[in-house]
């Protein structure tokens, strides 16, 4: 995401969307009642016309205020409805509805009361557009998983088999390369796509094969790439590489990966009874009263479902110097933590 224009006295931020992790950071980021200003495209009859036709569909600005925010990762749009503010009233009435589709590429201004948290959250987001996606390849005799790690969670692109498992010995290796050729194509495919570094990984010696292929093949592929070791394969393979922060080494930060790392920190505090962790709204309040959280963790679910009172809790922890984490739902760690309640916090220290 780019930031090209702020003005705060009266609210006006313009951005333009550079990938598709910025299009979901834009739904965590827009409430209801806020004001969007952008191109939409709006079909507009010919009255004069005596054959009467839908209309034609025409590009126009115009400035919604905020009802509904949807995010389609199949699709790479943002839909967001509202009432319609301003436009050229020759061509739009003013008061109907309209989606504006925010798609990669697309320029808007947003018009709100930015909160501190928001606006910090807004240049961290231009940060993180800058680094490159994490592709993650998890292979083993006859399965290869490929997941995207991005800033919202983890993207399941592939998942590619191969019968060469069930083959004799002397017909074995012709179908492995048949299987490592599919793979490497796919992460070709994707690295057309997006700027990416990619971790093979993965039990036994399948993933080292792998590699060697690559570099005998797709040098330029193997130079993004680097190995992990694996206990198992699949989508829980995937998981494992994450949760053990073996992203780390590749990207220096990475979003999932620090929220992966703050809630699997706050269940096992949870499990071990420790005094040094709180969670649902009460524990935490009280816990913030004390001056005693030092990470507060939110789901993008608790901040829209609570919103006036999340923004005080949100405000208060940073007058208390400590650090708000607002983790996405889209990723397994937004879904355990928004099973609990969706708020937790790591505490500095007990509370009586």
């Amino acid at each position: 995401m780019k930031i090209l224009e702020t003005n705060l006295k009266e609210g006006r931020i313009k951005l333009r969307v550079e990938n598709l992790d910025d299009l979901w950071y834009l739904k965590s980021l827009l409430r209801r009642g806020d004001r969007v200003a952008g191109i939409g495209h709006r079909r507009i009859r010919d009255e004069e016309r005596i054959r009467a036709d839908k209309g034609e569909r025409i590009p126009v600005f115009m400035e919604i205020k905020v009802e509904e925010v949807e995010f389609s990762g199949y699709i790479n749009r943002l839909r967001i409805t509202g009432i319609i503010e301003k436009a050229r009233e020759d061509l739009i009435p003013l008061g109907s509805y309209h989606t504006l589709n925010i798609a990669i590429g697309n320029e808007i201004t947003i018009i709100k009361e930015w909160k501190k948290w928001e606006l910090e959250r807004l240049k961290e987001i231009e940060k993180l557009s800058k680094a490159p996606l994490i592709l993650i390849a998890c292979i083993e005799e006859g399965e290869c998983e490929i997941a995207i790690v991005r800033s919202y969670g983890v993207d399941f692109v592939a998942r590619i088999t191969s019968s060469a498992t069930k083959k004799r010995a002397r017909e074995f290796n012709a179908e492995m390369k048949k299987f490592y050729h599919e793979i490497a194509r796919k992460i070709e495919e994707e690295i057309k796509k997006s700027d990416l570094k990619v971790i093979i990984c993965g039990p036994g010696f399948t993933k080292e094969n792998f590699y060697k292929f690559l570099k005998e093949n797709y040098p330029e592929i193997a130079k993004l790439c680097y190995i992990e070791a694996t206990g198992c394969g699949g989508r829980a393979g995937v998981q494992e590489v994450i949760k053990r922060g073996a992203i780390e080494k590749v990207l220096e930060e990475s979003r999932v990966t620090l929220e992966t790392s703050l809630v699997e920190k706050v269940f096992e505090r949870i499990a071990r009874a420790s005094p040094l962790v709180a969670y649902g709204m009460e524990e935490v309040k009280k816990a913030l009263s004390y001056g005693a959280v030092e990470h507060l963790l939110v789901t993008d679910i608790f901040v829209r479902q609570k919103k006036g009172e999340c923004d005080k809790l949100i405000e208060k922890a940073e007058r208390l110097r400590s650090k708000v984490i607002i983790v996405s739902t889209e990723h397994e760690a937004g879904e355990k933590l928004q099973s609990i309640g969706g708020i937790a916090a790591l505490l500095r220290f007990e509370v009586y």
